[in-house]
């Protein structure tokens, strides 16, 4: 039996491919293509896909965060439990085991996605404030000076490093353990001398971080962090 998937047809595509991102399939194909073509080429990689599909739906009910009343959001590798109510004005208050919303009496938008853009926008304040700061501390460090740091937000990329010397970290990071953190950074400012992923950069990366390939191992169980 075929998996339903989502069809996204493209004129300038010559082959069929599939991609599975939060347990969603998602096959893309030349417009000219039959749909019974398609069916068949779903089936044969039934197997990849169920693989997939497992490992996905493991890690979502590991690590996806749930907007909700009594929800968690993951904090510096830690889960704080989410809660809002509300009031006077928006607000966002980081307590020990809990986040803690306000919402303006005002907004009129559905809750929770009220709560979602509030929370996001309180994640990237504090990673102007945590993360740039961390990152100037280690290129002092490293040596790796870049010209300008700043904050992005990318739902495939943790962090970049442009042509320029530009660093760009994500303010999802904030959601890793710090060691993670500093890994992501120390990455991006390994590209300020190597803009690639050659030996010359792994032995440039194993240098400033010599356990670079165990937490690039673990940097991986977190991809669905990246999704909201």
């Amino acid at each position: 039996m075929t998996h339903a998937y989502q069809l996204i047809r493209s004129r300038k595509r010559k082959t069929l491919g599939i991609r599975i991102r939060d347990a969603e399939i998602q096959v893309r194909a030349p417009a000219g293509v039959s749909r019974d073509e398609i069916d068949r080429f779903v089936l044969s990689r039934n197997d990849w896909i169920n693989r997939h599909l497992s490992h996905q739906r493991e890690q979502l009910s590991r690590y996806q965060i749930q907007i909700n009343q009594g929800g968690r959001v993951m904090l510096d590798g830690r889960w704080l439990a989410l809660e809002w109510q509300r009031a006077a004005r928006n607000d966002v208050r980081q307590l020990p085991e809990q986040l803690k919303l306000t919402l303006s009496a005002r907004v009129r938008r559905e809750e929770r996605e009220a709560v979602r853009a509030l929370l996001q926008q309180w994640f990237r304040v504090e990673a102007e404030a945590r993360l740039i700061p961390r990152c100037q501390e280690l290129a002092q460090i490293t040596g790796l000076i870049p010209a300008s740091i700043s904050i992005g937000s990318w739902r495939a990329r943790w962090g970049q490093c442009s042509s320029k010397g530009e660093i760009g970290l994500n303010w999802r990071l904030l959601q890793l353990e710090p060691r993670l953190q500093d890994y992501v950074i120390l990455h991006e400012l390994c590209h300020l001398q190597q803009m690639n992923h050659g030996p010359r950069f792994h032995a440039l990366l194993a240098h400033h971080c010599p356990a670079h390939i165990q937490l690039r191992a673990e940097l991986a169980q977190y991809t669905v962090c990246l999704n909201w």
